[in-house]
């Protein structure tokens, strides 16, 4: 009986050693030397981790222009996705993206490190899902369902139907996003139809200033104002661009909020739906 009883206890142990060994969180310690190497995988590792468990952000952490999190990397170590930079800190997870340092993620794989690439995200179902997948490489899932929760009461309630204002996006040198673009999927969340998408470009593509004039878009949504001349920047000193948009909504998006799928984003859609409110009661009231 006490044979039997044994052999009872050892296989329970060992049940719980498999369970543990294969759900997230249960048994498994905490990293404890997290690098990132990508300046979205950043800002989700801050949001997400605790500051000890921050062994390295990018070089782009506090870059302004790049991240909505400079000030809370402050003051924590940076590399630039470099192996000589890394193997010394003897990271117990890195992050990476999809496109990060390839030969470096390719190393520190070969030598055995647990490298995560996050894909970028193209829609607001992969900011959920890069959420999911730090957090529970972190050891805080409950953290990350926490935040997707919040990111999605920011959202405004999908526009069944009504009028969908028509919204042009125009960065420097007269590009725009189209199909498969975050940028373009903010802007369809917020209850606009993009100019973009509707003339067929896919990705990150040019639109001709003649195109963007005769398409008469009830909103222009540039990155940043423009200041100091640049031939990059010159097209929206044009006068016909100028004259056709003298009496045309105009909204300037930061390029740090939108340029990574973070909960950040659910901000810029906010924006942009009360920009939407505005614009249709004014053509309510024209109509009248």
């Amino acid at each position: 009986m006490a044979a039997q009883g044994l052999h009872r206890w050892c296989l329970r142990a060992a049940l719980v050693l498999l369970i543990a060994g294969f759900l997230p969180g249960i048994g498994m310690a905490k990293p404890a030397r997290i690098v990132s190497m990508n300046v979205c995988a950043d800002q989700l590792l801050l949001l997400l981790a605790d500051r000890e468990q921050i062994a390295s952000l990018s070089f782009l952490a506090t870059d302004i222009s790049t991240s909505m999190m400079t000030e809370e990397a402050a003051g924590l170590p940076q590399n630039h996705g470099r192996s000589e930079e890394i193997l010394p800190l003897e990271p117990d997870l890195i992050l990476a993206g999809e496109y990060t340092a390839r030969p470096t993620v390719h190393l520190l794989r070969k030598l055995g490190f647990e490298v995560i690439d996050l894909p970028v995200a193209h829609s607001l179902d992969d900011i959920r899902a890069n959420i999911r997948t730090v957090a529970g490489a972190v050891g805080e899932p409950e953290r990350g369902e926490a935040m997707i929760a919040a990111f999605n009461n920011k959202l405004p309630e999908p526009e069944e139907s009504g009028y969908r204002p028509l919204a042009a996006l125009y960065w420097a040198n007269g590009f725009t996003s189209g199909v498969g673009t975050l940028a373009s999927a903010v802007v369809e969340a917020a209850g606009f139809r993009n100019l973009g998408t509707e003339i067929g470009v896919r990705g990150i593509g040019q639109v001709p200033l003649e195109t963007l004039i005769s398409a008469r878009p009830d909103i222009l949504i540039v990155n940043e104002p423009v200041e100091a001349p640049a031939m990059a920047t010159q097209k929206f000193r044009h006068p016909a661009l100028q004259t056709a948009f003298l009496d045309q909504e105009r909204l300037i998006l930061p390029p740090n909020l939108w340029v990574c799928g973070t909960p950040d984003i659910a901000d810029a859609v906010a924006a942009l739906h009360e920009t939407r409110a505005a614009i249709i009661s004014s053509t309510l009231a024209n109509a009248e």
